[in-house]
């Protein structure tokens, strides 16, 4: 089977699909910081949300023609879980009780500034934990977005002389 191609950057759809998310980058953390009162049982969002994933996954692995249940769970043990699973699980559930408290006291502007900065702890951890190394575009780009959430926080580069 040959694998799909992907669109260019100026492509019709790929202008829809960028314009799509970029609407979806602004409008989520307004979304999420109405509907999300103070009030909530955060444990129970989290529980919810992921029960909505799982369910979703379910769903797409039943009704697709080309994977079988028993080609999806062949190998898997209560062991290979807790070794392959568990400590990126217990992060993920980590982040997620972070966000929602984020969201629930930062501005819109703020929480995306933030959230964007993962970009860079991901590309430091991949230096310091798997020696990868970046290439200088790569870089380049991680210094461009180290001084746009500076900016945007009002942080001045200059400030930290």
């Amino acid at each position: 089977m040959a694998a799909s191609k992907a669109p260019s950057p100026s492509s019709p759809k790929a202008l829809i699909y960028m314009s799509l998310l970029a609407l979806q980058f602004g409008i989520q953390p307004c979304l999420t910081k109405k509907f999300t009162s103070p009030e909530i049982i955060i444990p129970t969002v989290i529980f919810t949300q992921e029960m909505v994933k799982l369910l979703m996954a379910i769903i797409g692995i039943t009704l697709s023609t080309s994977t079988k249940w028993k080609d999806v769970t062949s190998g898997w043990s209560i062991q290979s879980w807790l070794r392959l699973a568990l400590l990126p699980a217990t992060i993920y559930l980590v982040q997620s009780t972070c966000s929602l408290l984020a969201y629930q006291n930062l501005d819109a502007v703020t929480f995306n500034v933030l959230n964007q900065t993962k970009t860079l702890s991901a590309a430091l951890c991949c230096f310091l934990l798997l020696g990868k190394r970046q290439s200088k575009l790569q870089i380049v780009a991680l210094v461009i977005l180290l001084l746009a959430a500076l900016v945007l926080e009002g942080v001045s580069p200059l400030d930290f002389k």
